[in-house]
Formats: C-alpha cells, structure tokens, sequence
C-alpha cells in the first residue's frame, strides 16, 4: 500500500511518554508516511526525543499553544493527507491503514477516530468514564452527534485526520487560542458549517494514557475552564453547546447507571463542572487584570 500522509504530534514537556507515542508510529503495518514532531517551547529532552525518532522536528522557540503548533506542521507536511496524534497517546499498529480506508470514500473529507483509555485504578476508570478526550471510555457516539450514516460535526485533535486540501479551503486551527481544547470545536463548527463532511471511524483507535488521581483530574478541570475563556470569547455562547454537554452527562449516567463505578462517575461529573466554572474565572480575571 503506497500514499502520501503526514502525522503531526505536537509535545511540550513530555518526553517521558512521546518515545512510546513515536514507536508506536514505527510499528504501525504500513510504512509509506512522515512524522513531523513540534516542539513547543519544550524544557525536557523532548526535542532530543523527536530527533531520534522523527522525519521532521519543528522547534518553537516559545510556547505557543497547539493551534499554533499544528498549523506549523499543516504547512511544512508532504503528506496529501495530514493526520494527529497528541504525544499521550499510542496509535494501534493499524492506525494509519484504518486512516487510509476511511478516506478512500471520496464523499469523506476528514475521519475521526476512537479514542480508548486502558484499565487503571477505580478513581481512574471512572474519570475514563466522563468522554474527555475523543469521548474516551464513554463512547465517541455519546459525547458528540453521530447520524444513522457515521458522520459528525466534531473533531477531537488527539486522533483525526483530514485532507490537506481542506485546510488549504477551508483554513487552519484557529491561533487566538493559546491553549489546549477550545482549537478543536471551533475548527469543526467552522468546518461543519461550511459543508465539510467529518466521518466517525470507530477502528481508527488510538490508546490515551489514563489519568489516576483526584489531584491531576482537578487541575485538567480547571485547565478546561481557562480554555473555555477563548472558545467563549471567541464563539460567544452557543446554545447548541449546553443542550450537547446536557445530553452527554445523561448518557455518561445512563451507561454506568448499573455499575459500581456510579458513585465516583456522577460526583465527577458534578465535580468537573465546578472546576471547570474555576477555571473559567481566574482566566477571565486574569486577563482582565
């Protein structure tokens, strides 16, 4: 199997898990594609990481945020098509080839792909449990719309990817926002509305490293919250986003209704909102002041 495809994986400062997200690109069952690596700013060895095992390495000099990162990446790559994976992430051996399959339907201009987090401890797999990222344990279907024909109007950046020639159209990541989160439903509202067609491929699996600890779920929260800052000044308040993020908690609940992981997935839930309000505000203070 001969084609063109580049795979772009932004890091900052996680060089202890970018090797293993590399090597499992190395593994993959073809073996016709680029790896293009970008550095943010980076205090670690990542940089040394991505040289030993990358086609390509882009160093910015700041930390700039992935948008910024991954348009880099868009506008240096070969690849006819341009597919991500973020740096905590391992991507089945048959990642790329799945990629391939998916958009040789030329009705598809950009695939979605499953996201799944391995088993931890309890605390771990319920925060599995709440669809963050790529709908993780909870099921892509159930966090974001899919019609009766598998398409959608969400990507998540951990695992998707996409025509060149649709960002070349249709545009880029957007680079207001400086942080992680809010890049990805403000390029797949940009893009829905404008008729680009984003299909669901639950075999395009990549595996997301589980987080363990009320501490580390907390600060991802408040993080989500800053985010939101940007998605919501730069989007405004859309309503279709609430009813989404409703309908989601419901069937988070409805999933686990009879397991014993309900008493951790709603507290969570609650919790995640709460945090997420934190987060919300201090970014808003913060650029205020």
């Amino acid at each position: 199997m001969k084609t063109d495809i580049s795979i772009v994986v932004p890091v900052y400062n996680y060089a202890t898990h970018l090797r293993k997200t590399l090597l499992s690109l190395k593994q993959q069952s073809v073996n016709d594609f680029e790896i293009i690596v970008v550095d943010d700013g980076s205090t670690d060895n990542s940089a040394e990481v991505a040289r030993s095992l990358a086609d390509r390495v882009i160093i910015n000099k700041k930390n700039s945020g992935p948008a910024i990162s991954r348009n880099k990446a868009i506008k240096q790559a070969k690849g006819e098509i341009i597919a991500f994976l973020d740096s905590d992430c391992i991507a089945d051996k048959d990642w790329i080839r799945n990629i391939i399959d998916s958009l040789e339907d030329i009705r598809v201009d950009a695939v979605m792909g499953n996201t799944k987090i391995p088993k931890s401890t309890f605390i771990g797999n319920s925060i599995s449990e709440l669809g963050f990222p790529g709908g993780a344990n909870a099921g892509f279907e159930n966090m974001w719309r899919v019609d009766k024909n598998g398409f959608t109007d969400h990507i998540t950046s951990c695992n998707f990817a996409a025509r060149k020639r649709i960002f070349d159209k249709f545009g880029l990541f957007d680079e207001s926002f400086p942080l992680a989160g809010g890049e990805d439903p403000e390029l797949s509202y940009r893009w829905s509305r404008r008729g680009v067609k984003i299909k669901y491929s639950p075999i395009i699996i990549v595996f997301h490293e589980p987080r363990t600890s009320l501490i580390s779920f907390a600060k991802w929260m408040i993080y989500r919250g800053r985010s939101n800052y940007y998605f919501k000044k730069k989007m405004g308040m859309i309503k279709g986003f609430v009813k989404l993020r409703i309908w989601s908690s419901r069937n988070i609940i409805k999933k686990n209704i009879f397991s014993p992981k309900i008493i951790t997935v709603v507290p969570l839930l609650i919790i995640s909102f709460i945090f997420q309000e934190i987060g919300y505000i201090l970014e808003s203070i913060e650029k205020k002041n």
